[in-house]
């Protein structure tokens, strides 16, 4: 008798230890040269319970292969625009991880090749202004921040009380259900979300490659740098080439989403 009180005790604490769960869909907009979401529109998902986050987007099995290799024309409001041959994806997709009883993100992400980021989890300085909106079935309340170079407006859910959000957006007393930067150069959207889920799909750690290795956030910064250089570098040898068309290298901030 002893032994099956002892075994229904066990069974009853893992339960109620137990985290729930939940598989969130967003769409994500990336619209660095342009803004006003005039860029490629990603499918994008993230798996999360309380602790722990995994989010993946520009995943090649996310998207439909007409539309990776499709080439598109998006004008902004100036006159300019940006052609893109195809979508920006991989087999892995960019991919965060984030885990906080460990205070540490993991990230990917492709860049001519792939680059991976290990870091502290980043510590937004949100301020919660007193504007709700519903998005989908919830209640969302509104949050801005400043987080590497963009202005960002948050719409979060309470009644889904985990600190993460799409990307690299964290810390908000819910979880992150719509973001934009000023503009929407980046724009996430809500699509539909499963809480709890008893969907078969797992958090993910990343997987790399023996050429392959992490870098650190001041790693990252570096690396920014230089490949600005080398597209200033390759701007002026094209300049050269059409002396009667003006070349621009792009800026850091249509080169990635964080550029501070």
């Amino acid at each position: 008798m002893k032994i099956k009180i002892l075994l229904l005790w066990f069974f009853i604490s893992n339960n109620l230890l137990a985290q729930p769960k939940g598989l969130v869909y967003y769409g994500y907009i990336e619209a660095l040269a342009n803004g006003n979401s005039k860029g490629p529109d990603y499918n994008a998902y993230m798996v999360f319970n309380k602790e722990q986050s995994y989010y993946v987007t520009a995943k090649d099995s996310l998207e439909k292969a007409e539309k990776i290799n499709e080439q598109k024309t998006y004008l902004n409001d100036g006159g300019g625009g940006s052609i893109h041959n195809g979508m920006k994806s991989s087999s892995q997709g960019d991919q965060v991880v984030s885990h906080t009883k460990k205070n540490t993100m993991w990230s990917n992400f492709l860049y001519l090749k792939q680059v991976y980021v290990k870091e502290s989890i980043p510590k937004i300085n949100w301020k919660i202004e007193k504007d709700t909106k519903k998005i989908g079935t919830y209640i969302c309340k509104k949050a801005t921040a400043v987080f590497g170079g963009r202005h960002y407006t948050a719409w979060y859910c309470p009644d889904i009380a985990v600190r993460f959000g799409p990307w690299k957006l964290n810390g908000l007393p819910g979880l992150i259900m719509e973001a934009y930067d000023t503009n929407k150069f980046v724009y996430w959207y809500f699509k539909s979300i499963e809480y709890p889920s008893k969907n078969k799909e797992n958090i993910k750690y990343i997987k790399t490659s023996r050429e392959n290795t992490y870098i650190t956030n001041e790693g990252f910064k570096n690396f920014r740098k230089n490949e600005q250089i080398k597209a200033k570098e390759k701007a002026i040898i094209i300049q050269k080439e059409f002396p009667d068309i003006i070349f621009v290298p792009p800026t850091l901030s249509q080169m990635f989403l964080e550029f501070e």
